[in-house]
This record gives structure tokens, sequence and C-alpha cells, in this order.
């Protein structure tokens, strides 16, 4: 009797559905061009307006070593993504076991930046004496706008105002505000030292392709025909090797290029721009049409991109509205370990008739969900999202456009990256 009591309760429990698994999300605020500040020359450079361009030629600071003040209003995650940035640059840098450059808490020094949370994201270029401004403000919280900050800090100016940028680079002057073609003016070679390098599309100092731009839905900054393929204008995620090297060459640090911090190596699950194929994600069965890779405008006026987020010379992809209306385009990742990840990609959702955008995560375990969803008309514009994402179970994501009733309903994304960790 006991036994079978026993047998009885034991097959009650193993027959009791398995609690569903939680998925964490966790969306983060993105600003749209945090580096554009009014007032600022170039946008993020402490500079007067009417001013050419600082002539001490010599603005490095003694030894490399810089020393900085950071501002009690920061909360402690921001304090530390300063810190974590101070650190990548000293690492990224040095030589053996021999630093190049160094950033070190200030005791009594008279010259050092001191890093406040104000408007925008800004700095002066290189060292000026006194206590000079460093600006994190909102939107600028991102450990590669903060390297960005503390790159002109030590001495850099903006990739694309180099003096021979004409012959790589096209700047579209008639989508920028009149009020703003200073920001676009090249330096002369007394003013900025290349050291004979190769112009860097990748590098952490260039503009995006929309920076400034009058119309956002067109780029300021294009590459020539033929440059750039691939490369992500206007990366904030980590430092060029060149980034690395000039650091290198304009404080006199031995050459050491060979152990730069790339964090999306060997972390991403995707890391697509769309330029050569879709990376690996497939079609799935339950979508009524495809995905379409597309360059330059979609074929309907009036709603889509009319170039990709990448370098605007690049591909991203779309969900056609003209005749595919009420139905669905999906796209799969493939399956991946449970665990913490980022979620981030650019969309272009504009029009008058626009259905709906998400982000779905699914698996054997876990039921499909949405940690994104985009309805209606977004804006004339390439929208950045970042969501963290902690799956407790094997997962896949689905991108998801669901078409409205009219053919004004395009919906567009690009660079889209899955990686593990929380989003940098």
């Amino acid at each position: 009797m006991k036994l079978c009591l026993l047998l009885t309760f034991l097959g009650l429990v193993a027959g009791r559905p398995e609690p569903e698994p939680q998925i964490e999300v966790e969306e983060l605020e993105t600003v749209e061009d945090p580096e554009v500040t009014e007032g600022y020359f170039e946008g993020d450079i402490e500079l007067p307006k009417f001013r050419n361009a600082i002539r001490n030629l010599d603005s490095r600071w003694p030894n490399g070593i810089v020393y900085y003040r950071i501002s009690s209003a920061f909360p402690s995650s921001t304090h530390a993504t300063i810190v974590e940035a101070m650190r990548e640059i000293e690492s990224n840098t040095k030589h053996g076991s021999t630093y190049c450059v160094r950033y070190v808490e200030r005791t009594t020094q008279s010259d050092y930046i001191y890093i406040q949370k104000n408007t925008g994201c800004h700095s002066a270029i290189g060292r000026h004496g006194g206590a000079q401004e460093l600006s994190i403000g909102t939107g600028c919280e991102r450990k590669g706008t903060i390297m960005h900050e503390l790159n002109h800090a030590l001495g850099f100016w903006h990739e694309q105002s180099r003096y021979d940028r004409d012959s790589y680079v096209t700047i579209h002057t008639d989508n920028i505000d009149s009020k703003y073609l200073h920001d676009f003016a090249k330096h002369t070679t007394s003013v900025m030292n290349v050291f004979g390098t190769p112009y860097d599309f990748g590098s952490i100092m260039h503009y995006g392709p929309y920076t400034f731009a009058l119309h956002k839905s067109h780029p300021s900054i294009s590459p020539k025909p033929g440059q750039a393929h691939g490369v992500t204008m206007g990366q904030r995620l980590a430092m060029s090797t060149q980034d690395v090297s000039l650091i290198q060459k304009l404080y006199g640090c031995p050459a050491d290029t060979s152990h730069i911090t790339h964090p999306a190596t060997g972390q991403s699950v995707v890391n697509c721009n769309f330029d050569s194929s879709l990376c690996g994600m497939t079609s799935d069965s339950q979508s009524n049409f495809q995905w379409t890779r597309k360059s330059g405008s979609t074929p309907t006026s009036n709603t889509g991109p009319h170039a990709d987020h990448t370098n605007s010379a690049g591909y991203y992809i779309y969900a056609e509205a003209n005749g595919h209306h009420h139905e669905k385009a999906r796209l799969l990742t493939k399956t991946t370990s449970a665990g913490h990840y980022c979620v981030e990609f650019y969309l272009f959702q504009y029009g008058s008739q626009e259905g709906s955008f998400q982000v779905l995560t699914a698996g054997s375990r876990i039921r499909e969900q949405s940690v994104k969803t985009v309805t209606g008309s977004n804006s004339h514009y390439w929208v950045h999202h970042r969501i963290n994402i902690n799956v407790p179970a094997d997962f896949h994501l689905i991108l998801q456009a669901t078409v409205s009733s009219g053919d004004l309903g395009d919906i567009a994304i690009d660079d889209f990256n899955l990686y593990h960790g929380r989003c940098l």
C-alpha cells in the first residue's frame, strides 16, 4: 500500500509541468548623435567657433601621464565605465609591461582633466594647462564614446578632418546646415600630424555617415566608390589598430598593436552589416515572404531608407510592404546557449502605413516572446536600439517584420549584433 502511494506521488511530481523560464530584458537609452553639442567645434571639441585650430603643436601630456578627476555627480556604474575606458587605452597602447600613456588620479597636480556630467560629450584637444573640462553627458556613457573623448584629450582630431580626406570621402554639403559647415573643415599639416598613416574609416575618431545631416535619411559623409567596404564609419565599440598606432607615434612609444581589445571578437553570435550575406541567419518556415538585401533606396517612395547605416555605401535588409499586406517576414539566428547577451541593431521604420517590427526569443524550452516591439511609423532615420537580455535556456532570435495594410510601410534593419555579455 505504501509503495503504491509513493509511486502515485512520484507520478504526480513527474507529471507537474516545469515552470516556464523567465527572460530578463533591459532596454538601454540611446541618444542620437551624442557627440554633437551646440557651440562646440566639430560637435565635441572645446575650441572657439571662429578660431581655426590650436597653434601649440606640442600639447602632449608630459611623460604620457594624464592626471584626472572624476566628478562625484556620476553614478557608480558610469564612474566605473570611465575608469574602464582609461584602462583599455592604457592596455592597448603599452609595449610589454611598459605603458605608453597612463591615467593617474589627481592629487595636487595643476594640469588635469576634470571629467564632468555636463551637456553632451566634449573635450579639448591635448593638454591646455590647468583644470580642463571633459564632459560625459547623457547619452555619452558608452565606453567607446568615452574613449573617443579621452583620445581628443590626448591630442587627436577627428579622422575625417585630415587634409587628405577628399581622396577617401565625399562631404555632402547640400545636406549640411550652413551653420555646421565649418565642422567639416580640413586641418593643415601644421595642425594635424597623421604620421604617414593611411586614412582609417574604422577609427573610433571618425564621424558616422549621418553626423550633422540636415535630412537624416540621407548621409552627410560617404566613402568614395570602392572604399570602406564592410567598414562601419563612426563605430564606438573599440579602438582601431591605427588609433593605437597613432597614440604610440605621438607619444614616442614602441610600436606594438598585438594586444588590442576587440570586445566582439570571440563573443559574437551574430555580427552582421549585410554587405555580403545574411551572416548565417535563415528564413523561418512561418514567413509569408523574405527579408531582402538592398543598397540605396527602397523601390517605394516615402518609405524605407535611402542608404545603409554602416557607411552609407553598403547593404541593409528590408521587408518590402508592396505586395505583402498583412504578411510577415521572419529571419532566424542560430541557436545559442543560455546566458547574458546584448542585442544591438539599427532600425529604419518610416511611412504612413507602417506595421511593426519585433525581436523575439524562442527555443525548445522557451515559448516565443518579444524582447523588443516597435509599432507604427518611427523616425525618418536609422534609430539605434540596445537591449540586454538574460535567457535561462538555449534560444534563438527571430527578426520579424509585420506589414500593415498599405504600400508605405517598408521596414529595414542594419548592423545587427548579438554578443555575449552586457551591451558595451
